[in-house]
């Protein structure tokens, strides 16, 4: 059971990752599309990638169609796109998604450290 939730999860990031550095290098500014919109143009880009990487990692004499191979081949595009994604000025999405990252962290952890307080303490 383990192992089949483990290829579930390695398969949406072989989905989600090369989707969501193709929807950068279309829409570069972070205005463009808003994050419900970047999550769905992610998942059907992605979607289409990885269909392509099939068919180019399928062809007979280059190897044989496994996830090892799969793997590698989506990871080469990650990051032909990623760089793709630096050169048109996509740095902002990635940082505006970090810090909306970091920020929700830090949120989660006030809230538990106030949650620990007694009672009769007051948060300083």
């Amino acid at each position: 059971m383990l192992e089949a939730a483990g290829y579930v999860i390695l398969g949406l990031v072989l989905v989600m990752v090369p989707g969501f550095l193709l929807s950068v290098v279309l829409y570069p500014k972070r205005g463009d599309l808003d994050f419900w919109s970047r999550l769905g143009a992610s998942l059907g880009l992605g979607a289409i990638i990885a269909a392509f990487v099939g068919y180019v990692v399928s062809f007979p004499g280059l190897s044989v169609l496994s996830l090892g191979s799969f793997t590698m081949a989506t990871l080469m595009a990650c990051i032909f796109l990623a760089i793709l994604a630096f050169l048109r000025g996509g740095s902002d999405v990635f940082s505006w998604y970090k810090d909306k990252i970091l920020k929700t962290r830090a949120r989660k952890s006030e809230q538990e450290q106030q949650v620990k307080l007694p009672e009769g303490c007051a948060a300083s």
